[in-house]
């Protein structure tokens, strides 16, 4: 099952969208100094791994923003805030279809975000994580059997895999990609608007085997380098000082 979500990644992935305007490292340190950090998540179908990235990655991000020049602490309880709203908020739930109210949800979570940037004396939110986004390739030859995405790069094939025999099968196109594992630093606002995203890429979530099929790699070969982990979060940092400046 896992290894078929994996394959899914491939088939549903967003392409990637060009920045939109926003804040660097620099402007968010300047107007925004006072940073919650509220979570760290991956995404639901690399959830087996939510515990080990979690140690790994929120002292780091944390220690990271801190030599930025951020204040930060925890802001986790901002779902226990939510939580509570949530219990006593009448019509969150469409009595006949059990729906949730959509605009409800995220007028209690403002709510939820001004009660705590009162309580923590806060500038923004960060919200953190580990989700799948396009390692794009191309076929030319001269660029290398290598996917691209945010700062990393990865060979494409699966070890053992004999270049020669599978790229006349896997090139029918003048480029493709294949799900590649992002870590992300997303800040938002009190009123949960996004200020900035850094994102740097990890590894690639699959590849391909012989037959030119898209081959997921197993648990045991996913996020098991410590060293490539580390290099994800300079390049998520990376992403977020080059930012073009825009006015407040």
């Amino acid at each position: 099952m896992y290894r078929l979500l994996i394959v899914i990644f491939a088939l549903t992935l967003m392409s990637c969208k060009s920045s939109p305007d926003y804040l660097n490292s620099q402007q968010l340190t300047s107007q925004y100094k006072n940073v919650g950090f509220v979570t760290f998540r991956m995404e639901s179908q690399l959830a087996f791994f939510q515990a080990d990235m979690e140690t790994f990655y929120r002292p780091r991000i944390t220690e990271a923003l801190q030599d930025l020049g951020f204040q930060v602490v925890d802001a986790s309880r901002l779902y226990e805030v939510m939580e509570a709203l949530e219990k006593d908020a009448p019509g969150l739930f469409n009595p006949n279809t059990g729906q949730k109210n959509s605009e409800l949800e995220n007028e209690l979570f403002i709510k939820a975000m001004q009660q705590v940037k009162q309580e923590l004396n806060l500038d923004a939110f960060l919200f953190a994580g580990v989700d799948a986004v396009r390692a794009n390739f191309s076929n030319n030859l001269l660029l290398g059997h290598y996917a691209r995405w945010y700062g990393q790069s990865e060979v494409y094939l699966a070890d053992g895999v004999d270049a020669g025999a599978v790229l006349s099968t896997l090139f029918t196109q003048e480029e493709g990609y294949l799900p590649g594992a992002r870590l992300y630093l997303r800040f938002r606002d009190g009123q949960n608007n996004i200020l900035s995203v850094g994102s740097g890429g990890i590894e690639l979530l699959a590849r391909y085997d012989d037959d030119g099929e898209i081959e997921p790699k197993t648990s045991d070969y996913l996020f098991d380098d410590k060293a490539q982990l580390a290099e994800a979060l300079d390049f998520a940092l990376e992403d977020l000082a080059s930012h073009k400046s825009r006015k407040k």
